[in-house]
């Protein structure tokens, strides 16, 4: 009988400490599903700024394509045109002003 009682408050006495972790338990539980939600809201607002970055870095990546064809077509305009230049300078200093 002894045994049983002795057993019997040791259950009683587990059972108290089950309440008592069981209370912060819930407690703990509703601080992290606190923390959820407000992550949760955190990542929408991020996955938006994602989605606000990439459609900029796309319309960036399309202006460089279309800069640097420009670049080229303006470098081969350029290099066409300065062996002319320099013909017509040679020309230049050929004329005399006594000519005139």
């Amino acid at each position: 009988m002894l045994k049983l009682n002795e057993t019997g408050e040791i259950v009683a006495k587990l059972e108290e400490e089950l309440k008592v972790f069981s209370v912060e338990v819930e407690a703990k539980k509703k601080s992290a599903d606190e923390q959820a939600a407000i992550v949760g809201v955190e990542k929408e607002k991020v996955e938006a700024q994602s989605t606000i970055a990439n459609a900029e870095s796309e319309k960036c990546n399309k202006i460089k394509v279309e800069v640097e064809a420009e670049s080229e077509s303006v470098q081969r305009d350029l290099d066409a045109a300065l062996p002319l230049v320099e013909k017509a300078k040679e020309a230049l200093r050929g004329l005399n002003v006594k000519d005139f």
